[in-house]
């Protein structure tokens, strides 16, 4: 009497469609990831307004953000694509945004503490760099 030793016969094969499946899915997966920690993930307190919308084309616009250093917003810090920047610094980046894209827009995340005057300098630096479509980032009330 003869046993088999083997627990497979010898014309079974190991299925590889599962296992490149499960490559690809890992892979985009992390190209997601990767993709979301670039994104601007700036702390600000964002002022609550009553009528928020929210806009049509949220994913293409260039975050601009203002950040109070205190909470008299005498001293804010204005960021980039996570990148701090002066004022003459932000309008160079603006007018190389408009030249390759003049239909570019441009959405504020302004600290609720940042003073008035601080945003009208910024407002100033995206009309003179040729931005025309400005929207500010607020929370709704009542959510």
């Amino acid at each position: 009497m003869r046993f088999k030793t083997s627990f497979f016969e010898e014309d079974e094969e190991i299925n590889m469609a599962p296992m490149i499946d499960m490559v690809f899915l890992l892979l985009i997966f992390f190209m997601v990831a990767s993709h979301m920690e670039k994104m601007d993930r700036t702390p600000v307190e964002l002022p609550v307004a009553d009528q928020a919308n929210i806009p049509e084309q949220r994913g293409s616009r260039t975050l601009i953000t203002l950040r109070s250093q205190d909470m008299t917003g005498e001293r804010v810090e204005i960021l980039m694509n996570l990148q701090q920047l002066q004022l003459d610094e932000l309008k160079d980046k603006l007018k190389k945004i408009i030249q390759n894209n003049p239909d570019a827009s441009i959405c504020l995340r302004i600290d609720r503490y940042a003073k008035n005057r601080h945003v009208k300098r910024v407002m100033e630096a995206c009309v003179e760099s040729g931005v025309s479509d400005i929207i500010f980032a607020t929370f709704e009330a009542g959510l």
